[in-house]
């Protein structure tokens, strides 16, 4: 199945749920439905800016791309799949021509949208789900990008020095993706007393001495990886080792558990178990437990109270931590075991046992 193919199945994917809903069109304005709904198309000029460059309308009878001049060619030429959509532009300057045109199209009747404030209808639940199971491509490139995501996290493990700033790390990180055409939406970088003092640290001029945690949640396509990974330049201390191992068990518990008709809260649930039975009750309590991923860093934060059933080639990244320790791969869920995406098989690995399974997490690079 290549790009059109994979649009072409979207589209009628929307066109279905247009018959169901009374909708006569639906409007996707924000960078992730647009890198959906075009099989990887980067939608973003400005990465700080949720919305895209371009909107996707989808009617009943017509797909099509709505821009400014600015970016009509660009999109049309770089990001669309060939074939799948009309590109229509108005002048940068008269932004309301937007909905003008695609009033237009659609005529009387009401339109579904993802852009809040817009005043149309908003998506509803079962629209979200259409991006939450992943098509094979979706799958192939999903692989590709969290293999890049981990060689790059673990390179940069490798290749730091004692004395490095934070900063000169998450550098180093960003440089390494846009190499390979990766946004690096999470870069978070932390030495020695920050690890345990924040849980989002972004990187500052502190300098490691002795331990590193690298944060990478890599973007390319509009997918999203997660990896994290801790160096040590000493000789870890028993209370390290104990906590890792810890998270890393907790890690293990609700990656087993992440199977097609597992409910998100039960998952989380099994987790905060763990965390009580490794001496730790209250600290799945001070961060989130990471969730659904997929075209969102996490498409549904699982929590306790999250009612949602999981099903195959939909992908998660659970991220437990104990203060001081964490441990996160991305995942597939999978008919059978699941599939860790971001495992490379060249990072020292610790083999942890949960409830009579053993599996393996990143341990400690240990230089």
């Amino acid at each position: 199945m290549n790009r059109t193919e994979e649009t072409a199945a979207k589209i009628e994917s929307i066109r279905a749920w247009l018959a169901r809903t009374g909708h006569t069109g639906v409007v996707l304005g924000l960078r992730a439905n647009f890198s959906w709904i075009t099989a990887g198309g980067h939608g973003h000029v400005g990465t700080s800016e949720e919305k895209a460059a371009g909107a996707v309308l989808v009617s009943r009878d017509r797909a099509a791309v709505v821009t400014t001049n600015i970016e009509a060619s660009r999109l049309a030429e770089e990001e669309l799949p060939p074939g799948c959509f009309d590109v229509l532009e108005h002048p940068w300057q008269s932004p309301e021509q937007q909905d003008r045109i695609i009033d237009r199209i659609v005529g009387s009747g009401t339109v579904a949208t993802d852009l809040p404030g817009s005043g149309r209808v908003p998506l509803d639940a079962e629209f979200g789900e259409l991006r939450r199971v992943l098509l094979p491509p979706e799958v192939d490139r999903y692989r590709e990008l969290a293999q890049d995501a981990a060689s790059v996290v673990e390179s940069v493990c490798r290749a730091v020095n004692l004395r490095e700033s934070e900063l000169d790390v998450a550098g180093r990180v960003a440089a390494l993706c846009f190499e390979r055409n990766i946004l690096p939406a999470v870069n978070l970088v932390a030495a020695d007393e920050r690890i345990a003092a924040y849980r989002h640290p972004l990187p500052t001029a502190n300098r490691v001495d002795s331990t590193l945690l690298v944060v990478l949640t890599a973007q390319r396509g509009g997918l999203n990886a997660s990896v994290t990974r801790t160096v040590c330049f000493r000789d870890p201390t028993p209370e390290l080792l104990s906590r890792h191992a810890a998270c890393a068990r907790v890690d293990a518990r609700m990656i087993l558990a992440s199977r097609p008709g597992a409910n998100l809260s039960e998952i989380v649930a099994g987790g905060a178990a763990q965390y009580a039975a490794e001496g730790f009750p209250n600290e799945w309590r001070l961060h989130h437990q990471g969730g659904l991923t997929g075209y969102s860093g996490r498409e549904i934060f699982a929590t306790p109270e999250t009612d949602y059933e999981l099903r195959a080639n939909q992908a998660l990244a659970w991220n437990p931590s104990i203060t001081g320790a964490k441990s996160e791969d991305t995942i597939l869920v999978t008919d059978g075991s699941p599939e860790i995406l971001t495992y490379t098989g060249h990072w020292p690995n610790l083999d942890v046992e949960v409830e009579g399974a053993t599996l393996g997490r990143p341990g400690l690079l240990i230089r």
